[in-house]
C-alpha cells in the first residue's frame, strides 16, 4: 500500500490562558505559524514546549491541540517537548522551542 503522506498524531493537550505566557496576542501568533512555544521552565534547564495532557476541561479558556511528535515526557501531570525533532524546533538565539501542531479547539477570546 501507498504511504501517501500520513504522520502520526499524539493527543490531544491543552493550554490554558495565561497572562503574559498564553495571552491573545501569543494565541494568534501561534495560530498563524501552526507552533506551540515554550521557553525554558521556571526552575531552569532548555526550552521547552509544555501542555496538560488531555482535552480542554469545558468552561475553561485556552487551546486544544494535537502534536505530531510524541512528548519527551508523556506520562505526568504536564507534557514536555524540548527534544529536536521533525515537528520541534530548539531556537537557541531566542531560548524558544517550537512545536508544530494542529489545533482542535480555541475557546480563549483572541481579541487583546
Amino acid at each position: 500500500m501507498a504511504n501517501h503522506g500520513t504522520r502520526a498524531a499524539f493527543g490531544p493537550f491543552h493550554r490554558l490562558l495565561a497572562p503574559d505566557v498564553q495571552d491573545a496576542a501569543t494565541v494568534v501568533k501561534q495560530i498563524l505559524t501552526g507552533e506551540v512555544w515554550g521557553r525554558p521552565p521556571s526552575w531552569g534547564g532548555s526550552p521547552a514546549v509544555k501542555a496538560y495532557p488531555g482535552a480542554l476541561d469545558p468552561g475553561f479558556s485556552g487551546i486544544e491541540f494535537w502534536s505530531f511528535q510524541a512528548p519527551d515526557s508523556p506520562a505526568g501531570p504536564r507534557a514536555y517537548w524540548r527534544t529536536d525533532g521533525p515537528f520541534v524546533t530548539i531556537d537557541a538565539s531566542s531560548d524558544v522551542a517550537m512545536l508544530r501542531v494542529a489545533f482542535a479547539r480555541i475557546t480563549q477570546d483572541l481579541l487583546p
